[in-house]
């Protein structure tokens, strides 16, 4: 049953649109959830309201505008790439699901590593070699050390070939980055940082020498020394 959408914000049209989007979740898709005169009155919004909402969940790929006669507004099956697009803008308004982002990027660290050992180029060898440098320079100020362990870790999903892989690691690896800015100064003493540089060198090395087995071990010791 659709409810009375309870403005919380400036935008009543967007309120109207995430407010009929949750209501619409447990709904099968092509199913006929009314006309537009009946949502206007079940959610008490003015015509004008309730077409911007319509438009954008046009464009979330949530629901459909028939006209003439049998028309009206119709669930839809979202296209997978429009759904990919919201969750990452859901994502990043739900620090909760933060959890979540880390799990899969932890779970796609393997196959970005082994593109680019399988794909890097002498100049793409080159950057990761700065980037560690650059981690270097930048063990005593916490912030920036992981801020470069993050640009590091760009340069090798960059280094691959799969470009569906790249974008998607990347896109996860945003969210992250956005939700982990702050870190309290000196949280992690030298040694661990020194550590965590030797495993990203192990990376870098496998990745140069277009070694498997090394990168395999240095992923392993990875995950271990961010667990």
């Amino acid at each position: 049953m659709i409810t009375a959408v309870k403005s919380s914000s400036n935008s009543r049209a967007r309120d109207a649109a995430d407010h009929l989007e949750e209501q619409l979740r447990d709904i099968e898709p092509n199913q006929r959830i009314g006309t537009k005169t009946e949502l206007q009155q079940r959610l008490s919004v003015a015509a004008g309201t309730l077409n911007e909402a319509l438009r954008l969940l046009q464009e979330r790929g949530v629901v459909e505008v028939k006209p003439g006669p049998g028309g009206g507004v119709f669930t839809t099956t979202p296209d997978p790439v429009v759904r990919l697009g919201q969750t990452f803008l859901a994502v990043r308004g739900r620090p909760q699901s933060i959890g979540h982002a880390v799990a899969v990027r932890q779970a796609l660290e393997p196959l970005t590593v082994m593109e680019a050992v399988q794909h890097r180029s002498a100049a793409s060898v080159r950057r990761l070699r700065q980037r560690l440098d650059l981690i270097a320079k930048a063990i005593d100020d916490d912030e920036q050390f992981l801020r470069q362990i993050w640009h590091l870790h760009e340069e090798i999903a960059n280094a691959g070939s799969n470009p569906i892989l790249t974008d998607l690691y990347l896109g996860i690896l945003t969210l992250v980055e956005d939700a982990t800015l702050g870190v309290v100064p000196e949280s992690k003493s030298t040694a661990y940082k020194r550590k965590r540089l030797q495993v990203h060198t192990a990376i870098v090395d496998a990745v140069e020498n277009q070694d498997v087995r090394a990168a395999k071990r240095a992923v392993a010791q990875h995950e271990l020394a961010e667990s």
